[in-house]
């Protein structure tokens, strides 16, 4: 399909790319935004709770990654990957959240319940099991330093390769791999055998 000049790329192409997005948001294109929005909502939102922002807080951070995307979009460089670029905006924000919550020394938060689907009776045992271990991996990602915890996160619950994991973070591959070591090592202590990878389906 052909976009007329003056057509919309949100509404010209069925399933426009995020690069095809960028350009039209940085020519005022308010839809193209929005699609962007809609499409990395979801990563930025496990992503920051995966980081250890609590829930009540979730959205107020979620806001904040998408203002700066915003903010910073004319700065984004074409042709890598955008998802990348929304990790690294979303990992800041949570260490910038963290911190500002160590700096409260009243407001200490409490470990986070996140809510269980209902399971069926047939697979209530797997259901309760599986519940159990995503409850403890999200206390066990908490003894990780920030840089395990993200990438951790970001290379085996997210899928990203090692190269992609160094640029978001603006590190190494080798700190990446070192860094990837230590926190398998202690969350398999504080897990067992099966927190080696992909302990969390997306």
């Amino acid at each position: 399909m052909t976009k007329s000049i003056d057509e919309p790329i949100a509404a010209a192409v069925p399933d426009p790319s995020d690069d095809a997005l960028v350009r039209a948001a940085r020519d005022g294109e308010e839809r193209a935004f929005e699609l962007l929005l809609e499409r990395h909502e979801g990563r930025v939102l496990r992503v920051l709770r995966l980081m250890g922002v609590p829930r009540q807080d979730r959205e107020d951070v979620a806001q904040e990654v998408f203002v700066r995307v915003f903010r910073h979009l004319g700065g984004f460089q074409h042709g890598r990957p955008f998802r990348s670029w929304v990790y690294r905006i979303a990992v800041n924000a949570s260490h910038d959240y963290r911190r500002s919550r160590s700096r409260r020394t009243d407001d200490a938060p409490l470990p986070e319940q996140e809510p269980e689907a209902a399971p069926s009776a047939g697979g209530a045992a797997e259901a309760v099991s599986a519940a159990e271990l995503k409850r403890r991996l999200h206390t066990a990602l908490g003894l990780l330093s920030d840089r395990e915890r993200a990438v951790f996160v970001l290379r085996e619950i997210e899928g990203l390769d090692g190269r992609s994991v160094a640029r978001v973070l603006g590190i190494t591959q080798i700190t990446v791999r070192r860094h990837l070591g230590r926190a398998r090592r202690r969350l398999q202590v504080a897990l067992g055998p099966r927190a080696g990878g992909n302990s969390e389906g997306r």
